[in-house]
C-alpha cells in the first residue's frame, strides 16, 4: 500500500473521529439557523402557504408549536447534561446559586451602564432589536413571554456557551468569543445604521458573563435558568408596566 493511500486513510480516519466528537454541536448549529432563517415557514411557502395571511391566533399556535419541536429536539439532544447540572445544582444549590446571580448583577450593570450611555450618544431609549421584542410583546404577550422566556434561553446557550466552548478551549477566547457573537446576534437583523452595532457592547457583556459562569461552574443548566430568569424579568415588566 503506497503512502499516498495510507494518508488518504488516515484522513478520513480523523475526519470521522472529528464528526464523531462534535457532530452534536454542529446539529445545534444548523438547527439555530433553521430556526432564524425560519425554515418552516420557508418550507410551508414552497407549498403555497402564505404565512402572512394565515389569521394571527392560528399563526401564533403555528409559531409555537414550531418553536416546541425545537426545544423538545435540544433537550434530548443535550437531556443527559442538563439533568446532572440540576443534580450538581441541587447538590451545591448555595454555592452556585450566588455565582449565577453575581455573574448576572455584573452582566446587568455592564448592560445597563453601556446602554444608557450608547442610547445618550444616539439619542434613542432603546436599541432597535429591543423596541422589535417590545411591538411584538403588544402584539402577542403570551407567545412572546413562552418564546424569550423559554425558547430563546435553551437555544442560545446552548449554541453560544454550550456548542462554542466545544470548539474553543482557551477559556478567555471563548468568554469573548461567545459574548460578541451574542451580542452580534441581537443587533445584526434589526440594525438601520451603523451606529447600532453599538449595542453588541451591552448584549456582548451579559452573554460574556453567562460564558464566564458556564466556565467556571461546568454546568450548562446555570446560565439556561439565570437567561431565562433575566428575559422573563424583562418581558413582564413590559406585559405588566410597558408603554
Amino acid at each position: 500500500m503506497s503512502d499516498d493511500i495510507i494518508n488518504d486513510i488516515l484522513n478520513i480516519t480523523g475526519i470521522k473521529k472529528w464528526f464523531k466528537k462534535y457532530y452534536k454541536f454542529l446539529i445545534v448549529f444548523l438547527l439555530y439557523i433553521m430556526y432564524q432563517l425560519g425554515f418552516v415557514y420557508l418550507l410551508l411557502d414552497q407549498f403555497g402557504i402564505d404565512i402572512s395571511k394565515i389569521s394571527k391566533t392560528p399563526r401564533i399556535f403555528l409559531f409555537t408549536f414550531c418553536d416546541l419541536i425545537y426545544v423538545i429536539i435540544l433537550l434530548l439532544m443535550f437531556k443527559n447534561e442538563i439533568i446532572r447540572g440540576l443534580k450538581n445544582l441541587k447538590k451545591n444549590f448555595l454555592t452556585q446559586a450566588i455565582t449565577s446571580l453575581q455573574c448576572w448583577i455584573l452582566g446587568c450593570l455592564i448592560m445597563g451602564i453601556s446602554s444608557i450611555i450608547i442610547g445618550f450618544i444616539l439619542k434613542q431609549d432603546v436599541s432597535t432589536n429591543e423596541q422589535l421584542v417590545r411591538d411584538n410583546i403588544k402584539l402577542a404577550p403570551l407567545y412572546m413571554l413562552f418564546t424569550c422566556s423559554i425558547v430563546a434561553p435553551i437555544f442560545e446557550e446552548l449554541v453560544f456557551r454550550r456548542s462554542i466552548r466545544a470548539f474553543i478551549k482557551y477559556k478567555w477566547l471563548y468568554i469573548i468569543i461567545s459574548g460578541f457573537g451574542f451580542g452580534l446576534l441581537h443587533v445584526i437583523g434589526n440594525y438601520t445604521t451603523p451606529f447600532d452595532f453599538l449595542y453588541v457592547i451591552p448584549y456582548g457583556a451579559m452573554g460574556s458573563c453567562f460564558a464566564y459562569l458556564f466556565c467556571k461552574t461546568d454546568n450548562i443548566t446555570l446560565p439556561i435558568i439565570i437567561h431565562m430568569m433575566h428575559n422573563t424579568i424583562l418581558v413582564l415588566s413590559q406585559i405588566i408596566g410597558g408603554k
